[in-house]
């Protein structure tokens, strides 16, 4: 991977996500530092998308303090939304946004190409073929604006159906929660505040950290913190595999355990990862084992 890093230009520490990237395939490791100019927007909405949902799971973290043991299940759930539907659509008005400009960028350039091309086909007077050229150039702009047209609706699909499957998710989410809340609150007779550490422990996210020693950096999605030991979390859009983690998710849940211990002087044994579609945890053992097969 650092030879790939070399060839790419990449001189700097090996981030966890490009372990990650490497891991999934090498090739689009180079291509993601070297040539993909998509790159940089791919990860501004995958970013965006995952920074939505810690700020919903701190929405649903707040709002549970106000929710009382005598409320029934309806309840609890539209209690703990309050909020959520105004954060989904800030997020996805920044995104659609940004995909505009992109799109207004693309016909830009797209119009200085036309031109320059009618610019470089231009000929002496004897050599113009009037009619010929005159339905050539009107068939070519009208291609380009199909195409164009046809590449622009797939991305509004394509964020259309990010928005939906992210609305299932957390209707499904919201459902399991809320159901366990009541139950919880049912059977130990206390109140919202008092139960919210069985389903938010103490935890940070999006926590940054660098290590000289490892010659690594990650930014890790969560870590939970409970009777001082220190758990790697990493949050997951995707579909898991049957069993276990995919190994890309497997090396980064590693990678971050080994940060955690030098960071705050402690001994990471397990982590875990969020395959937050179906509302799954999968536990990752850090053995000497998993140590040897990260590096």
């Amino acid at each position: 991977m650092r030879e790939i890093l070399k060839i790419a230009g990449v001189k700097k520490m090996i981030s966890v996500s490009t372990i990650k990237s490497y891991m999934f395939c090498p090739l689009k490791l180079y291509f993601q530092s070297n040539i993909d100019e998509e790159t940089e927007e791919d990860y501004f909405v995958s970013k965006t998308l995952k920074d939505l949902r810690l700020d919903i799971q701190d929405l649903l973290h707040k709002n549970l303090r106000h929710i009382k043991k005598d409320m029934n299940e309806g309840e609890v759930k539209k209690r703990l939304a309050i909020g959520i539907n105004n954060q989904i659509k800030t997020t996805f008005d920044i995104i659609e946004e940004i995909n505009e400009k992109k799109k207004n960028k693309k016909n830009e350039e797209e119009e200085i190409k036309e031109e320059n091309e009618e610019s470089n086909n231009l000929k002496s007077d004897d050599e113009i073929e009037f009619i010929d050229q005159e339905k050539i150039s009107k068939l070519k702009e009208k291609e380009l604006k199909e195409e164009s047209n046809e590449e622009d609706e797939d991305e509004d699909e394509k964020i259309d159906e990010l928005k939906r499957e992210l609305i299932n998710e957390i209707n499904l989410n919201l459902k399991i929660l809320s159901l366990k809340v009541s139950q919880a609150m049912k059977i130990l007779d206390k109140n919202g505040d008092e139960v919210q550490g069985l389903f938010f422990p103490s935890c940070m996210y999006n926590y940054l950290i660098r290590d000289l020693g490892l010659d690594l950096i990650g930014v890790i999605d969560k870590i939970e913190v409970e009777n001082g030991n220190y758990f790697p979390i990493s949050l997951k859009p995707s579909n898991p595999p049957i069993k276990g983690v995919w190994d890309g998710d497997l090396m980064e849940v590693i990678a971050n355990g080994l940060l955690i211990e030098q960071e705050f002087n402690t001994y990471v044994t397990v982590g875990y990862v969020d395959y937050l579609k179906i509302n799954e945890r999968r536990a990752v053992i850090i053995d000497t084992d998993a140590r040897k097969k990260l590096f």
